[in-house]
This record gives C-alpha cells, sequence and structure tokens, in this order.
C-alpha cells in the first residue's frame, strides 16, 4: 500500500526550496516582498507544513509501544482484550513473525496489538504512528504479515468440522436450544449466510459481486454457530450474488454433517432459515400454507435462529473495520483473510469473556486453551 503521509514531507520541503529560490530571484530583480506576495504565501505554508511534519515525525521516533501503559478500559477499546488476555493470547497463538527486513524488531505482542487495533478501528495507518512509533509503511507490513501467520496455523480452527468438541458438547447444546422455547429437541447449531458490503469493484466483478437480496455490492461468508456463542465453522468467501444453497453445497458440508451428527445412535441437526433445504441433518422453516402446528413451529424457531444474526453483529462490533466497506477493497486488499482473522478473534474473545448468544442460552463456551487445541498446533 502507498503511504501518503511518507511523501508529504519532500513534497513541502521541495515546495519551500522552490519558493526559496523565486524569492531570491525576485530580490535580485529588485522586486518588493508586496510583489512577490503569493510566493510569500507559498514559502510561509511550506514551512509551516515542514514544521509540523517534522514534529510529527520526532513525536514518532520518540514513541515506544508499551501494552502495561495502558488501563483495562484502554485496553478493551483500543484491543478488545484486556492487557493481561493480550500477552497470554500472543504466547498461546506463537505469533512469530519473520520480517524481510532487518530493522523490524517486533515482539509477538506488539505485532497482535497492531492486528488488533488496526481491525478494531477503520482507523487511518497514520493514526497509528503515535501508538506504536512506527512509520506506516513498517506498520503495514507488520499487519498483513502477522495476519497470514495467524490464519496459517490457526485458520483450521475456522475451516475444518471438529466432530471431537461437537461429540462431547452436542447433548449440551441440543438441551440450551430446547430450554429456549425452540420446538425442536435434537438442534445443535444455527446455519445462515451473511454478505460483507464492499466498494463497487472494476475489472469486471461488479456482476459477480452484487448482491440482489441486499442491493449492495458485497461477498458472501456461511457460518454455522452453536449456543455457546462460537462460530464453529466459517465458509467463504464467494461473490455476492451467490445463493446460500450454493455456498452449503460449495463448503461441503452436506456430506460432513450426514456423518458427524449422527452420535451415539442419534440424530442431531442444525437449523436454517427457509432458503435451506431439508435434511436429516438440516431442519429447515417451513413454508407455503401453513397449519396450526407448522406456524407455531415457525414461530419458536423464530427468536433462537436469530442468534446466528447476533454472531455476525458481534464479529462486526468487536472488528469495527469490517463494518466499513471504504476499507474493503477487494483488488486492493486481502479482504476474505480480514474476516476470516475477525471471527477467528471474536472466537478468542467469545472463549474468554463469553457473549450475547451464550449468555442467552446460558451456555458456557470452552476455555481458549482447549478452543485452541482443536487447532492441533504444538
Amino acid at each position: 500500500m502507498v503511504s501518503i503521509r511518507g511523501h508529504s514531507l519532500q513534497r513541502w520541503l521541495s515546495r519551500r526550496n522552490r519558493a526559496r529560490r523565486y524569492l531570491l530571484l525576485g530580490h535580485t530583480m529588485g522586486l518588493t516582498l508586496a510583489d512577490m506576495g503569493a510566493i510569500v504565501y507559498a514559502y510561509r505554508r511550506a514551512q509551516r507544513e515542514v514544521r509540523v511534519s517534522l514534529a510529527r515525525r520526532r513525536r514518532v521516533q520518540a514513541a515506544t509501544f508499551n501494552l502495561n501503559a495502558f488501563s483495562s478500559v484502554q485496553s478493551l477499546s483500543m484491543f478488545r482484550f484486556l492487557p493481561a488476555d493480550v500477552g497470554r493470547l500472543a504466547n498461546l497463538l506463537h505469533v512469530d513473525v519473520v520480517f524481510g527486513e532487518p530493522s523490524y524488531r517486533v515482539t509477538p505482542v506488539e505485532c497482535l496489538c497492531i492486528v488488533l487495533r488496526r481491525l478494531g478501528s477503520p482507523a487511518r495507518w497514520s493514526d497509528l504512528e503515535e501508538i506504536f512509533g512506527r512509520s506506516v509503511p513498517a506498520l503495514c507490513t507488520i499487519f498483513y504479515a502477522t495476519v497470514e501467520v495467524i490464519l496459517s496455523q490457526w485458520g483450521a480452527l475456522l475451516s475444518d468440522w471438529h466432530g471431537t468438541l461437537m461429540r462431547e458438547r452436542a447433548p449440551l447444546y441440543a438441551s440450551r436450544i430446547e430450554q429456549s422455547g425452540a420446538f425442536l429437541d435434537r438442534c445443535v447449531g444455527f446455519i445462515d449466510g451473511t454478505a460483507l458490503c464492499i466498494p463497487r469493484p472494476g475489472a469486471g466483478l461488479q456482476r459477480a459481486c452484487y448482491s440482489g437480496h441486499k442491493r449492495r455490492h458485497a461477498i458472501k461468508f456461511q457460518s454455522v454457530l452453536t449456543p455457546d456463542g462460537l462460530i464453529f465453522h466459517l465458509y467463504g468467501p464467494v461473490e455476492g450474488r451467490r445463493h446460500d444453497m450454493t455456498l452449503y453445497h460449495e463448503s461441503g458440508l452436506d456430506a460432513i454433517l450426514a456423518n458427524e451428527l449422527v452420535i451415539d445412535g442419534v440424530q442431531f441437526h442444525i437449523y436454517g432459515d427457509a432458503a435451506y433445504f431439508l435434511r436429516p441433518w438440516l431442519q429447515t422453516a417451513f413454508q407455503g400454507i401453513l397449519t396450526a402446528q407448522e406456524a407455531a413451529f415457525n414461530d419458536s424457531m423464530k427468536v433462537p435462529r436469530t442468534a446466528v444474526e447476533w454472531g455476525f453483529k458481534d464479529v462486526k462490533q468487536t472488528c469495527t473495520t469490517l463494518d466499513y466497506p471504504r476499507k474493503l477493497k477487494i483488488r486492493e486488499s486481502p479482504v476474505g483473510q480480514l474476516y476470516n482473522v475477525g471471527v477467528l478473534f471474536w472466537n478468542f474473545r467469545c472463549c474468554l469473556y463469553g457473549g450475547a448468544t451464550s449468555t442467552f442460552f446460558t451456555c458456557p463456551p470452552p476455555t481458549l486453551g482447549e478452543y485452541l487445541a482443536l487447532a492441533g498446533v504444538p
């Protein structure tokens, strides 16, 4: 990415030097300052901008990042985790990023904080310079390198179906959903697709990314959310015009759930809206002219099913950048990776602090150590 601010000082220095030459030339020709009023104004403005840029550079060079300098409230607001939990998370994730530039000496905690701060707020890179004491190119390089390392090591937590965890917690999930008033007694989660809005893309991608349902350009993801608040499975991104059933078939979940949701001889299932097809392992809402019992079934599942919408909301509230379309240009940044790592951090936060979904269903999530152990990383 190009840093505009990185070139601003050189630009204003060039303007100041050019205006100075014109002033000297005018003085040699016998012109007064009143005659060269426009040049004097340009010189004074350039001098002021140079002074401001140099002062900012000194502040950035003098700044050093220290997580312990932030209070708990500041840390939750800026990084979405408490200071002690940020350090614990950095140790558990093994964020060992290798940079090509030898001058980049970054601790795992600082790498993680740069990623969390960038995802937590749609701020410009230049707004983060004085927090971390690093230039815009350095922050950009560290951010994307750390995202790639985290997804390469821990992306399987989202892309794989963890049958061992589901077999252990399926009875708990089913009982909590049934206690919330749901008609189904063996439902263990909810499935739905979500659209991540993006600016209008170029290079012939406008038609592929346009969602007629949302009437926006978007890319889509499919999530399976469990009553403890975790996004248990994530598939995407795909083009915004794709139907939810297309995502379901392309993800391969149909073949996986046929075997994985038969636990101790009992058929469990997940629940989706009317966009999905009916399967023994995938229950959907009734459509058409409904009987009284079918209408009662739809009404009883309406509130619990909105839990999957709460999951989409939690991800975007935790990582506010994902709710700011102007930052999500698909030909300029890896938008799919950013959403995946945002979901991953939401799951980490849910394991530590819980969430609205786990509170509603009174279903505690697994601990952070138990969740990370699912990836099989030593």
